[in-house]
């Protein structure tokens, strides 16, 4: 138990490791521009969809 109780405590060098990088927020953690570029993908995906499905409803086109 002791090597829980007496863990040195690196959270404030994480945290002004963190603070310190010039990049935006959401691109600080690792991992972050798979999640980002995903989330792009599946953003860009729905709204093109969306736009087609709108510019279809308004020209009065059916799908068959």
């Amino acid at each position: 138990m002791d090597p829980l109780v007496y863990a040195k405590n690196n959270i404030e060098k994480h945290q002004r490791i963190y603070q310190a990088d010039i990049r935006p927020v959401y691109q600080r953690l690792p991992g972050s521009k798979l999640y980002f570029g995903a989330f792009l993908t599946v953003f860009t995906v729905g709204m093109i969809g969306i736009t087609g499905g709108a510019y279809n409803m308004i020209t009065g086109k059916k799908r068959e």
